[in-house]
């Protein structure tokens, strides 16, 4: 392929292979759920296999209820019913990643502290209790969201995202127009960003002129995302700085007020 000449689309018709490539599925699949009628591509004067962008569309749809554990029996059903929820079925799946995100992250830490404690490594009970985080598949609580209260929903949103570096979520609003809800993600987990509500008792910094809890979050680099936000107009309270608890971080507040931590582990 020559510079000048634009690398194919879905809308020109991808060959099997270059489909293949762009979505990961193996061709065997792909030629599967050809051969069951879940994906029929369109075919070239010589037989080859041409997807488009609404085979693209049913291949995301069939992998999307794959990955809810349905069977492909019952993808093709929901398929061919007005049983697709495209939002929802994505809400569902997008809740059950989380979930799991949050048990690899507890067997993560349990598996760093035996790492960082020699003792642990022969002891039965450590070792028994992380044993049974391996396996234990059916949990209580199964994930955590900060809801932090602010003034203006949108602007925080927007600077949470400019400033900090944080994941842009959805942003939810009412019949006005006005944000009342909205999402960011920081590292393995979402925050959600509340309305001011006084029928719920909750109220922004701003306007208490003091707040009962603070955020810390972990980075890959303290020093480097404390330069982005001061490059970005952060309000600093303190650079960063190796703490005795065993962590290099930074402070700074957001547009009403509240304290976010930023740290690095000390080698």
């Amino acid at each position: 392929m020559t510079d000048d000449q634009a690398a194919p689309t879905a809308t020109d018709g991808l060959r099997v292979g270059e489909i293949s490539q762009a979505t990961g599925l193996t061709v065997r699949t792909l030629h599967y759920y050809d051969e069951l009628g879940l994906v029929r591509p369109d075919r070239t004067s010589s037989g080859h296999r041409v997807y488009r962008g609404d085979h693209v569309q049913r291949l995301y749809r069939i992998q999307l209820l794959r990955a809810l554990g349905w069977s492909l029996a019952d993808t093709e059903r929901v398929l061919a019913t007005q049983e697709w929820d495209p939002v929802g079925l994505t809400t569902r799946s997008i809740e059950e990643l989380d979930a799991r995100l949050a048990d690899l992250h507890r067997l993560r830490d349990r598996l760093a502290g035996i790492v960082g404690n020699p003792r642990l490594r022969d002891d039965t009970a450590a070792l028994l209790a992380t044993l049974k985080e391996m396996t234990m598949t059916d949990q209580v609580v199964r994930r955590r969201i900060p809801t932090l209260v602010y003034r203006d929903v949108a602007a925080a949103h927007a600077y949470l995202v400019r400033v900090f570096a944080f994941e842009p979520g959805r942003i939810d609003v009412d019949q006005e127009g006005h944000a009342v809800h909205a999402e960011v993600t920081a590292g393995d987990g979402i925050i959600w960003l509340h309305r001011i509500a006084p029928e719920f008792g909750l109220d922004s910094p701003a306007n208490l002129g003091a707040e009962t809890a603070g955020m810390s979050i972990i980075v890959d680099d303290v020093d480097e995302h404390f330069a982005r936000a001061v490059a970005e107009g952060a309000s600093i309270d303190y650079a960063p700085v190796d703490q005795p608890y065993g962590y290099r971080e930074y402070a700074a507040k957001d547009l009403d007020g509240r304290l976010w931590a930023f740290m690095t582990p000390i080698a």
